[in-house]
């Protein structure tokens, strides 16, 4: 697939939006941004048909410059092989262009590619790399992928107190499964001391955003005066509550307890 300037599919100037014909005329005079923008143009069909293979083109002719933001979406494009043959391989020569230029999606792609060998020799130190950079640049998505990474790897890779540093930064996005993850390692004591107390503390931020699973974890460990005091009500209110999203281990304990919905 060579750079080249795209034929407009039903682009003329009486029938499409005016903005839409001045980003064409710009993007045909080589600007990259106005070039980018054409790629939306087909790719979501404003103002004209959608047209991957238009989208693709116009994409490739804005990465070619350098355009990052253009370089992350064509290794979209080859990864899904929309208007293009799919090629892995591609998607990942444009994630790391993309990615040397500080873009943090592509980071977070690239971080995949490598961690599952896709395009690339699969290497959990470049995973970790990528992930870094984009999890130190504040993108949600690739710090709970990294304290995931480094929670399930095995062997030398596996660093908890790194995974834990990672799920907490990324709890403050309100991440459900940063939250899971950290009850769970400190009620279990997994590579950590158990501390039923700070489980409690992360199971019941979870629960509080509804999750019927947390509710009744929560439930139990009041029951069970577990990181906190016994409190048999507070414990069934729990349950209540888990029952109420259709939680059925939250339904059978309450029937155990002898308890009315």
């Amino acid at each position: 697939m060579s750079p080249q300037i795209p034929e407009p599919t039903e682009l003329h100037q009486f029938l499409v939006p005016e903005t839409v014909w001045e980003t064409y005329q710009r993007a045909k005079s080589g600007n990259a941004e106005s070039q980018y923008a054409m790629y939306a143009v087909y790719r979501y069909g404003r103002g004209v048909d959608v047209d991957p293979v238009q989208s693709a083109a116009w994409c490739l002719l804005s990465a070619e410059q350098g355009y990052p933001d253009a370089q992350t979406a064509l290794g979209v494009i080859f990864n899904n092989g929309e208007g293009v043959e799919q090629s892995c391989t591609e998607a990942v020569k444009w994630f790391t262009k993309a990615a040397e230029q500080g873009d943090v999606y592509a980071m977070d792609n690239l971080a995949a590619a490598y961690y599952y060998g896709d395009g690339v020799e699969k290497s959990f130190s470049e995973a970790v790399k990528w992930w870094t950079k984009a999890a130190e640049d504040d993108h949600a998505d690739s710090q709970l992928k990294l304290a995931t990474a480094y929670y399930l790897a095995e062997g030398s890779d596996r660093n908890v107190p790194e995974a834990i540093k990672w799920f907490k930064k990324s709890t403050e996005k309100h991440s459900r499964d940063a939250m899971r993850s950290l009850g769970k390692i400190y009620r279990e004591g997994d590579g950590v001391e158990k501390d039923a107390a700070e489980a409690l503390k992360w199971y019941s931020l979870l629960a509080k955003e509804g999750d019927g699973e947390a509710q009744f974890i929560v439930g139990e460990m009041y029951l069970a005066g577990e990181g906190t005091e016994a409190d048999r009500d507070a414990a069934i209110n729990w349950f209540r509550l888990a029952a109420e999203y259709d939680y059925d281990p939250a339904l059978e304990k309450l029937k155990e307890l002898g308890v009315e919905e």
